[in-house]
């Protein structure tokens, strides 16, 4: 079936619940073996859809090798952040393409006067590179904070990451209105057979 067909029979009611554009980036990846469940970037069309639907400012689809880029810094941040959310240490391949496109950010970085003083600014030409620019540094962010707070859904059918951004770190799915309400339903179930 093409991935617009897939899209529009299976689009998620909640795409952007993680709380941090990395970690949605990151959720576009395939988590289950669900028939239901797709890349959301494996195509330059497919990626500008995604970020589109979040209201990410892109200008256009990717050019292939910007996509395997994208695409590969993807696969390294999932990595890393699955590392995070079961306690074990990153791989050092992965910190290595994340170092990389953060070197790669931080080059495009220049200052910029305001009214009020000046302000860092991401200067590179492209739309598509400041995406990946921001995605990089809030991936920086997140990890040089409170690890605990970079969480994974453990619904078994999603496995989306989100950030925990409650007080007491207590929040536990991707979404309540998806993941959350089908375990109230499946223990409501449960408790009703008995």
């Amino acid at each position: 079936m093409p991935t617009s067909d897939r899209l529009k029979r299976h689009l998620p009611k909640h795409e952007f619940v993680a709380g941090r554009i990395c970690l949605d980036f990151c959720n576009t990846l395939p988590r289950t073996r669900l028939e239901a469940d797709w890349d959301r970037a494996e195509t330059p069309d497919d990626f500008l859809a995604w970020a589109q639907r979040g209201g990410i400012a892109t200008d256009r689809a990717p050019a292939a090798d910007v996509l395997a880029r994208l695409l590969a810094l993807r696969a390294a941040l999932a990595r890393i952040f699955d590392a995070v959310a079961d306690g074990h240490r990153a791989a050092t391949g992965d910190l290595d393409v994340l170092n990389a496109e953060l070197a790669d950010a931080r080059a495009a970085e220049r200052l910029v006067p305001t009214e009020r003083g000046f302000v860092l600014a991401d200067a590179a030409p492209a739309a598509i590179d400041r995406l990946r620019h921001a995605v990089v540094r809030d991936a920086e962010d997140l990890l040089t904070g409170d690890l605990r707070r970079i969480k994974r859904c453990p619904d078994h059918d999603c496995l989306w990451f989100f950030f925990d951004a409650s007080k007491n770190l207590s929040r536990r799915w991707c979404s309540m209105d998806d993941c959350g309400t089908r375990d109230k339903v499946r223990r409501f179930r449960e408790r009703e057979r008995f």
